[in-house]
């Protein structure tokens, strides 16, 4: 691909914001680097509890770090799981410059390095939110093996994710699509499939949530729109909605 906005300069630096992070870890996490170019590694933070059936590879949202998920691991560990967050170049401890592109195609080796290294439990979810909703629509769409899917607060369309760059754009090739369009590649994902948005998103509209619903190819998805919330205060739905939803989704798949 040639001349694609999402490879430009002026597109990723409007996109990202990444931001340091000197936070060691502690207790039982364990930080891990994956290579993912020469001279470069990615981290991943790893919160193990000897209860867990089955790993959450987590890829966190913009503007966000590793860290920030330390103190909510236990309610992570509530589901089952072992822990597992996922960093961007650039980001904490992660070393290069973040394009959209290498955030999906480190997504694939982030996966398969754990895989190799034994980090993982054979059952494996994946969950995004936000722009990283792009790395496990990527990632379900290639290992099928993979047993579930959360995207949270995700984009659809790559066009208006372009245009709150401040840039303009008309359309995209099908190079493009087949890369970066998270309402066409989900078409791929069979394995079951939840995704939650805030009704007051207004960052990222809650009809794309409702477009990649749509398109999804999972046999077993759901939607659910949380009232009262939007982007970047979710987790924080009346009524424990968020975790009370997340935590029956997963015990639906892996519970059996």
């Amino acid at each position: 691909m040639t001349d694609s906005i999402f490879d430009s300069a002026v597109f990723n630096q409007n996109l990202f914001f990444p931001r340091p992070d000197f936070r060691p870890a502690s207790g039982s996490a364990e930080d891990i680097f994956v290579p993912v170019e020469d001279a470069v590694t990615v981290h991943v933070r790893k919160h193990p509890t000897a209860e867990a059936s089955f790993s959450l590879l987590y890829f966190h949202g913009n503007g966000e770090v590793v860290s920030d998920y330390d103190d909510l691991a236990p309610a992570f560990w509530d589901m089952g799981c072992d822990f597992l967050v996922c960093e961007y170049r650039g980001y904490g401890k992660s070393g290069g410059f973040p394009t959209l592109r290498s955030a999906m195609e480190d997504s694939r080796k982030i996966y398969e390095h754990l895989l190799k290294e034994n980090c993982l439990k054979q059952k494996v979810a994946v969950m995004g939110r936000s722009l990283g909703s792009a790395s496990v629509i990527e990632l379900c769409s290639r290992y099928p093996e993979i047993n579930s899917c959360v995207v949270e607060s995700g984009y659809a369309d790559p066009i208006p994710l372009v245009q709150r760059r401040g840039l303009t754009i008309d359309s995209t090739t099908p190079e493009e699509d087949s890369l970066f369009n998270n309402s066409q590649k989900i078409k791929k994902v069979e394995c079951p499939l939840l995704i939650m948005h805030g009704a007051e998103d207004f960052l990222i509209q809650p009809q794309e949530a409702e477009l990649n619903f749509k398109n999804a190819g999972s046999a077993i998805k759901q939607l659910e729109i949380l009232r009262g919330v939007g982007h970047n205060d979710i987790m924080f739905a009346q009524g424990n909605h968020y975790f009370r939803t997340l935590k029956e989704f997963l015990g639906s798949v892996y519970d059996n």
